[in-house]
């Protein structure tokens, strides 16, 4: 929930400029790591969903990334931009898939005999 609070009050700032540009479009990469940010944050929370957590951690936050960029919409000195949610869509779905694999696959490692071994202690 704070992240996406987080993501609210930062797309009602009527102008949020970086101080340099290191490349050209990098409000995308921007876009991108927020939103994967809250894909982290819905992983972590994907107890509220027992079943198919997945699916509805990826609609729950591409609804957010829509109703993100119509909120910008109404902020002075921003705009609505369909590249922004492209963008977003983008980072939440990488990081719902990779921590999803690593869920799933990241405590496993394999022998030299080639079976499963149980995960390492850490």
């Amino acid at each position: 929930m704070a992240v996406a609070l987080l993501i609210a009050w930062l797309s009602h700032q009527p102008s949020l400029k970086p101080p340099f540009e290191l490349f050209p479009h990098q409000d995308k990469a921007f876009h991108f790591l927020q939103f994967a940010g809250l894909g982290l944050a819905l992983h972590v929370n994907r107890d509220m969903w027992p079943r198919r957590a997945f699916l509805y951690n990826a609609v729950s936050g591409g609804v957010w990334a829509v109703l993100d960029e119509v909120h910008q919409h109404f902020v002075p000195g921003r705009q609505c931009d369909l590249a922004d949610v492209l963008a977003d869509i983008a980072g939440l779905l990488t990081s719902l898939a990779v921590l999803r694999y690593l869920s799933l696959h990241g405590g496993k490692r394999k022998n030299h005999g080639g079976t499963t071994c149980p995960p390492l202690d850490s």
